[in-house]
């Protein structure tokens, strides 16, 4: 691994999550950056800016494109392309900034932890002490997450039978920038890899005691719980996940917003126009005054101009848009335009599930910038992970009980399934597909699957291009894992023989 500097002394700008000041740290070093709980804190903070950064703009976009939700029109111009088309390589930009930024972000866990500890607690209150754990807590927090995200794209799926040969990712425990490349440190078993995760979930389970809330902008005991059930999940470890998800949904703190409820239209809005926090275990702060806002999680989907035409560079296919009905609430993230593309005009249906909240932007723009509150655990996820968890482990009525809850919640003509067995699985992750769309879990859930990828039909072949629209990936495909980026491969010699199969420069 190329040497890491602190990346909090490249920041411009931290952000205190008690009041959200905003604090120079230019003149920040490696050696005197925390010498006190105000110091560990502002440091701390800074973390839930690169954990925003991580669920947001091309780490979440670009597997989407890869997946069977959208086609191109005829006026994308190629942008995205390499992911559509499954041509990324070893310099594709996504496929290094990705594996980046997730290892700066656990250098910077582990040196705060380390500082940490070399502070003098002395004269420390209880108060100011439980924030000192808390910190650590967010910290392996932090590299847990940062070591998932690359686990899904980079590694194969758990498989307990290999996993002491599977290769994981790299596993950094200190602070230790070094240009000694003899130190850098290759890839670990996916074995070793859970286990890294596990250990820092345990640690974050014991240390954050930031109180639990709707749309909490802070990382809570129940955020915690709900991507350890994520990677139970992954880890194909079901009674746990099961156990865990169901668990927060019969906490009762985070209720679904029903369509069968009164002003559930209203409350849907505001929850995907307004953030207003909904449903949301975490909802990451954004504010447009103070410069902190995360990128778009839209790619083209839209594209709403100036001169008030839509020119979207993607759009869902006919087999996505057949998956909701009218009565679902759902159905509200599809919107039908007239679109102009390459001098051609179109009718389709447009993707808009990310419309762009009106406080996150210039007040005097003429369109939208497509810019939302992140929402990385959502209680939905919740019910989709019990439903499956319980379905995999034979418990059918367990099973049905959650995935009735969300669907029948989200359409108020659904009727409860009396699915079993293989086609009740296959119900539930349709569920999935339907419910977390557009947020950055499809291509790893097809991934998981292991049953490969088919797209569908296009809509309006007039403004949709054809390039690409038939690719089917088989689920043995060598892409299903990204390359590992050409730049560790060049400057890591641990590393260079651990290449992903497939790939060359």
């Amino acid at each position: 691994m190329k040497k890491n500097t602190l990346v909090i002394a490249l920041a411009a700008l931290i952000f205190s999550s008690c009041n959200m000041d905003f604090y120079p740290v230019s003149s920040i070093d490696d050696a005197t950056a925390i010498r006190s709980v105000g110091d560990a804190q502002k440091v701390a903070n800074y973390f839930n800016i690169r954990l925003r950064s991580m669920f947001a703009g091309s780490y979440i976009y670009s597997s989407e494109l890869a997946t069977d939700i959208f086609h191109p029109t005829i006026g994308y111009g190629n942008r995205g392309g390499d992911y559509f088309r499954w041509e990324m390589t070893s310099e594709t930009g996504v496929c290094e900034s990705l594996w980046a930024s997730a290892y700066a972000s656990i250098s910077n866990a582990n040196y705060l932890i380390e500082k940490i500890d070399e502070l003098d607690k002395t004269d420390l209150t209880d108060a100011e002490l439980a924030k000192l754990d808390c910190f650590v807590g967010e910290a392996a927090f932090l590299k847990a997450v940062s070591t998932y995200l690359l686990v899904e794209k980079y590694s194969p799926v758990y498989n307990a039978s290999t996993a002491n040969t599977d290769l994981g990712v790299m596993l950094v425990d200190k602070y230790e920038p070094t240009s000694d490349q003899s130190k850098y440190p290759p890839r670990s078993s996916m074995a070793d890899t859970y286990k890294y995760i596990e250990d820092n979930i345990a640690i974050a389970e014991k240390m954050i005691n930031n109180p639990n809330a709707v749309g909490s902008e802070n990382i809570t005991p129940d955020a915690v719980a709900a991507f350890k059930a994520r990677v139970a999940l992954s880890k194909k470890d079901y009674a746990n996940a099961a156990a865990i998800a169901s668990a927060l949904v019969e906490s009762g703190r985070y209720p679904l917003i029903s369509a069968r409820s009164e002003g559930a239209e209203a409350n849907w809005t505001k929850l995907w126009t307004n953030d207003s926090g909904a449903e949301c275990i975490v909802q990451l702060y954004a504010n447009y005054q103070d410069k902190s806002t995360p990128s778009s999680l839209t790619y083209g989907y839209y594209g709403l101009n100036n001169a008030g035409v839509y020119a979207p560079d993607f759009i869902p296919e006919v087999g996505v848009l057949m998956l909701y009905n009218g009565t679902d609430i759902r159905a509200n993230w599809f919107e039908p335009q007239t679109i102009t593309v390459a001098g051609l005009e179109g009718d389709v249906v447009l993707f808009n599930k990310f419309p762009g909240n009106p406080a996150l932007q210039d007040p005097t723009a003429p369109t939208s910038s497509y810019i939302q509150k992140i929402k990385p655990f959502r209680i939905a996820e919740q019910y989709l992970i019990a439903a499956e968890a319980y379905a995999l482990s034979g418990d059918d009525t367990k099973a049905a009980k959650y995935y009735n809850a969300l669907a029948m919640a989200r359409d108020p003509e659904a009727v409860e399934t009396r699915a079993t067995g293989k086609a009740l699985v296959n119900a539930i992750r349709e569920e999935r597909f339907k419910e977390l769309i557009g947020e950055g879990f499809r291509f790893y859930d097809l991934k998981r699957y292991g049953e490969g990828m088919t797209r569908t039909s296009m809509q309006n072949s007039d403004v949709t291009t054809k390039i690409g629209t038939d690719l089917n990936v088989a689920a043995d495909d060598y892409r299903w894992l990204w390359p590992i980026p050409q730049a560790e491969i060049d400057s890591n010699p641990q590393v260079k023989p651990q290449q992903n199969p497939g790939y060359t420069k």
